[in-house]
């Protein structure tokens, strides 16, 4: 790339777009590799803390037929300076243009960073719209848990690869190296390509709307399935796993090692997607575990491991576990970190947890503070069992608390705002009861967003009033020791929007970021008006998608793409939960 060392002296931090990191691997270009551009649609510090994006990249690269490089969305600095300097957005190994590579593939796991996607590739040399590249551009595919309703990104994307991808992703790639060498078209290697498992391929499906509703999803072409069943790792035990993770120069977000210990989660939350599609559960073994924390160590040098689950408590020998990794590195500075600490009375149990995590800070999400709708939620907890827990962390030493709540589920009570902050002051000052002086507790508060392939899939969004209401009403609460962070309701309504959306969102989306929305997920770049303004530009709203309430029967944009849990079983779920609003 020409002029790098003056691009880079122009920009803030140009740590995020040098690369040469430790463990980083670097390629010689040729005509018979297959190159795959790993692409996170948010900045370096962000994407380098993925788990998902260590695991590929280092897959990718392990096989010799491939050559994989990374790129991430690029801050306003950078973009600026590539237009003026007239240079498109590179990978961090070679500095090659993104449009240079055979294949683009985008991580999607937040709804908010679908502008991204299009500003990368538009920066990156590459048509935005899927239907108008041509033959001789890269093939764009994306995989993630936003992935498991692909429809509002269809406009932009070749390839969707539902489900795990370690899976999946090699035997993409080989059959597509074999497509490619037989001198076929885009589209006959799209559609042969879309006869794999786990690969949806949105070009060959048309939708038709009923009434300014979805009504129904068919494929344009004979031999597309019906239905895309997502990609499962069925022995997690000897599952591919980067032990040479990538040592970043600058302060990342998780700048750890990590080491996943048990996929998927044994609760079901009624509201949490990210059970559903990980579903179902499997563990990885203690002797398993201690190999890749040691190698990792060796190989990266850090002093603290992450044990990475969506659930950690649950593992099931999480005790002995961290027995055994503390014996592992008797004179070494290690310390661990269990990020998903779930309330539990097991939780009473983990002396060894209390005594080898970092004091940092701990985390509960109890989620709501109401224990009949924390029930009916599927959150299986007790406020007493909070407490305790609490109780047993400041004994071991901690003296700050972070709280997750969410408001806006159906349901909630009017109170839910004072049981916020009663609770909060509760648990601060149990650490006064110890030792005189109350605890720093930290509370964020999120909407309810409703996600696909959940329980409360079918319920949309509370009124726009109630949760401003609620949002002003605990901004007011913040006193010394209770520090309340509450949501923007905008952001909020935007995400549930697209994550309930259909393939008319693409329009939005395009308009959107063509009159500058770009990285939506943080307040500082978030312009609501814009969004507004998309959706009125195509005769759509932001309230249509994102708090609508669907019958049962409905059709549902994402009901082609298979979690693992049949709708049936969502549907008995929410029944149960009794808080659905509407009846067949």
């Amino acid at each position: 790339m020409k002029n790098l060392n003056m691009l880079l002296s122009k920009v803030q931090k140009p740590g995020r777009y040098i690369g040469e990191e430790i463990n980083m691997v670097k390629k010689e270009w040729d005509n018979d590799r297959t190159k795959f551009a790993l692409v996170y649609p948010d900045l370096y510090e962000v994407g380098m803390s993925y788990l998902g994006l260590k695991l590929l990249y280092h897959l990718l690269n392990d096989n010799d037929n491939i050559i994989c490089e990374r790129a991430f969305a690029p801050e306003l600095d950078m973009q600026s300076e590539l237009k003026t300097m007239g240079q498109r957005l590179f990978s961090l190994e070679t500095k090659r243009s993104l449009c240079d590579f055979d294949i683009i593939g985008f991580s999607l796991s937040y709804e908010l960073n679908f502008t991204n996607v299009l500003n990368v590739l538009s920066l990156g040399g590459v048509t935005v719209q899927a239907d108008k590249r041509g033959d001789d551009e890269p093939i764009v595919i994306a995989g993630g848990a936003c992935c498991f309703n692909p429809e509002p990104m269809s406009d932009f994307i070749d390839v969707f690869i539902i489900g795990e991808a370690e899976e999946s992703i090699l035997i993409f790639i080989e059959r597509f190296r074999e497509l490619k060498k037989n001198n076929i078209s885009r589209k006959e290697i799209l559609l042969q390509l879309s006869k794999l498992e786990g690969v949806y391929v949105p070009s060959l499906y048309v939708a038709s709307y009923t009434d300014n509703k979805f009504s129904a999803l068919n494929p344009k072409v004979d031999g597309v399935p019906l239905e895309i069943n997502k990609s499962v790792v069925k022995d997690f035990e000897n599952a591919y796993y980067p032990l040479k993770q990538i040592v970043p120069f600058i302060r990342i977000v998780h700048d750890r090692l990590t080491v996943e210990i048990m996929r998927g989660c044994p609760n079901k939350c009624r509201f949490c997607q990210a059970n559903t599609i990980n579903r179902p559960v499997r563990i990885r073994s203690i002797e398993k575990i201690r190999e890749i924390a040691k190698k990792g160590y060796e190989l990266t040098g850090y002093e603290q491991i992450a044990l990475l689950s969506l659930s950690s408590v649950d593992y099931p020998r999480i005790t002995e576990l961290i027995s055994k990794l503390k014996n592992d590195f008797p004179e070494r500075i290690v310390s661990f970190s269990v990020p998903s600490l779930r309330i539990d009375e097991a939780f009473y149990d983990l002396p060894e947890i209390m005594s080898a995590i970092k004091k940092a800070g701990l985390t509960f999400a109890p989620e709501t503070a109401n224990d009949d709708l924390r029930e009916a939620l599927g959150k299986d907890i007790h406020m007493s069992v909070l407490c305790k827990s609490v109780r047993l962390a400041y004994e071991h030493g901690w003296r700050r608390v972070k709280l997750y709540f969410m408001v806006g589920f159906p349901g909630e009570k009017k109170e839910e705002v004072t049981d916020i902050v009663n609770v909060s002051r509760k648990i601060s000052n149990l650490r006064k009861d110890l030792y005189k002086s109350a605890a720093d507790v930290k509370v964020s508060v999120n909407a309810f967003v409703p996600k696909s392939h959940t329980a409360l899939q079918w319920v949309g969004m509370k009124s726009k009033e109630d949760l401003f209401y609620i949002r002003e009403a605990l901004m007011q609460k913040n006193s010394k020791k209770i520090q309340i962070s509450v949501m923007n309701i905008f952001q909020a309504e935007l995400e549930a929007a697209i994550a309930r959306g259909d393939r008319r969102l693409g329009k939005v989306i395009l308009s959107a970021w063509e009159n500058g929305a770009f990285m939506d997920g943080t307040l500082d770049h978030f312009k609501h008006d814009i969004w507004a303004d998309a959706f009125k530009e195509h005769n759509l709203s932001i309230d249509q998608f994102a708090r609508a309430d669907y019958l049962m029967d409905d059709p549902l944009p994402w009901d082609h793409i298979v979690s693992g849990v049949s709708k049936e079983t969502l549907k008995k779920e929410l029944l149960e939960s009794g808080l659905y609003r509407r009846k067949t």
